[in-house]
């Protein structure tokens, strides 16, 4: 714990930039708080303490966050449909997925889509 208070403006940026490019590289994947910890060399408190001061949240609802925006760029380029884009991103399914879409987007991925084309039709007219 007092290592925790003795840590410096720079070392917690610079641990917070490895974590997030690791959970960049990490996006197709399920990752646990202690991938993320053991991967990066820190403890799970610093870890969280971190993520709380930049986010108010903790490291894996960041990483939830991560990966929605993630799924919102894939919906938004028309590639996939959902069922793809929950393989892959690493979700169990595709239920789960949508869940997780809803909880942190306020919306379903079909809602997020029928809005981003009411949106493209009104910026057409």
């Amino acid at each position: 714990c007092s290592v925790a208070r003795g840590l410096g403006d720079v070392y917690k940026r610079q641990v917070y930039k490895r974590v997030i490019a690791y959970m960049e590289d990490h996006i197709r994947e399920n990752i646990t708080l202690c991938d993320l910890c053991h991967d990066n060399m820190i403890g799970r408190s610093q870890l969280q303490k971190i993520f709380q001061e930049q986010h108010q949240c903790g490291a894996m609802d960041f990483f939830s966050r991560l990966k929605i925006a993630y799924a919102r760029q894939l919906i938004r380029e028309n590639q996939m449909n959902f069922t793809q884009i929950s393989e892959f991103l690493g979700y169990s399914s595709i239920h789960y997925f949508s869940r997780q879409f809803k909880k942190i987007s306020g919306m379903t991925p079909t809602e997020y889509i029928t809005s981003i084309k009411a949106l493209s039709e009104r910026e057409r007219q």
